[in-house]
């Protein structure tokens, strides 16, 4: 026999060849009933066990010729990006990048073999430091944990070398936290859009106090999820898949509807005809003009509403399905109320963000939130 074992590691040898210094893997496949042999690529026994011992640590068995091949994942940035693919085609495609690059920046290099839930929690303090929310690290954490699962799957990743990733943004954590932008009086919300000094700004707010949408589907949204026909708006893209921040479909209040005439095509938050990245910056500038007590921001907007629909004795399920914080049941046996085409859908709803907007109306001394200024000319 022309290999010679050197060393052997479960159903795994190591061995050489004639003369040659090269080291090779071999072993028995039953299936096939031959021997192989297969070359580890390396000279240097210590490396060569390393090898087979990654083989035996992630569950391969047989000829092991592919795995091989493909390296073993040892670091976090290596499993971030084995894992970048899947994330890219997930509807969250863009902040799953903007999470990858900062955990490769925070803690790339670190060896997942090793890592202990105190390596998690400097990432979190970290983050932290850069201004990033509690409820964001996790999300963040979340792209860890998809890549970590996927890769175990996949056999790239030992079970026993994945990290345990810790969650912080608890529930205990959530009820004690503040809401993320703080509650505005409706003389506040009209001092703030009398201060948007531009076209987008001032459509923005006004599609914020109509809908009270997360501002991530609202600078998404184009002038095609409006349906005039039966006065409905579809915050979800055609295309895009629904992810625990559910958005709905709304009926059009009647304070929006002329917002939504002779509207350019393609996004509804637009400048110069390209879509806008981000409005809070905006916002919080447009605040401070009008010397505004420091908190507000855009979701300060969305939480006025709410209240306000609470105070108008809203039910409890219509303001969950009007803010995203419930699907509509999929049921035969649900209530007619919950289908967008029922003349009945979301009414009391509609009417108190319709009763908020005229309010925060009444109080605006240079934009007119029920009516846009291209009507207007």
């Amino acid at each position: 026999m022309s290999f010679t074992k050197v060393h052997k590691m479960g159903e795994y040898s190591i061995c050489t060849y004639k003369k040659s210094a090269n080291l090779y893997c071999g072993g028995y496949d039953k299936d096939q009933q031959t021997s192989f042999y297969r070359s580890l690529g390396t000279t240097d026994l210590e490396t060569a066990i390393a090898t087979v011992r990654s083989l035996i640590e992630r569950g391969i068995t047989g000829d092991p010729q592919e795995a091989i091949v493909q390296r073993p994942i040892r670091t976090v940035e290596e499993l971030l990006e084995f894992g970048r693919a899947r994330a890219e085609e997930q509807a969250s495609a863009e902040f799953n990048g903007i999470a990858i690059r900062r955990m490769n920046r925070l803690m790339g290099g670190s060896m997942l073999r090793f890592m202990v839930p105190s390596d998690f929690e400097g990432f979190r303090d970290a983050a932290l430091a850069e201004g990033v929310a509690l409820s964001t690290v996790d999300r963040t954490l979340t792209v860890f944990r998809k890549a970590s699962a996927l890769a175990v799957a996949e056999r790239r990743l030992p079970a026993t070398h994945a990290p345990k990733v810790p969650y912080f943004c608890t529930k205990n954590v959530l009820r004690a936290a503040s809401p993320k932008g703080r509650f505005m009086e409706k003389e506040e919300i009209a001092a703030a859009i009398d201060e948007a000094q531009f076209i987008h700004t001032l459509t923005s707010d006004i599609w914020l106090a109509n809908t009270g949408s997360r501002i991530g589907a609202l600078l998404d949204a184009t002038a095609a999820q409006i349906d005039h026909r039966r006065g409905l708006v579809d915050l979800n893209p055609a295309g895009r898949v629904q992810t625990s921040k559910y958005r709905p479909t709304l009926p059009i209040p009647d304070t929006l509807r002329p917002w939504t005439i002779s509207l350019p095509p393609g996004h509804l938050i637009q400048w110069r005809g390209q879509p806008v990245g981000e409005v809070d910056t905006a916002f919080e500038a447009a605040c401070r003009r009008a010397k505004l007590a420091p908190g507000c921001n855009t979701y300060s907007i969305r939480h006025s509403l709410g209240r306000h629909m609470r105070a108008k004795g809203v039910h409890d399920d219509q303001i969950a399905l009007w803010f995203g914080h419930i699907q509509p049941p999929q049921s035969n046996e649900t209530t007619i109320i919950y289908s967008p085409y029922s003349p009945l859908y979301l009414q009391e709803a509609k009417a108190a963000a319709e009763s908020f907007v005229r309010e925060v109306a009444r109080h605006c001394r240079r934009h007119d939130p029920l009516q846009p200024p291209w009507l207007k000319a």
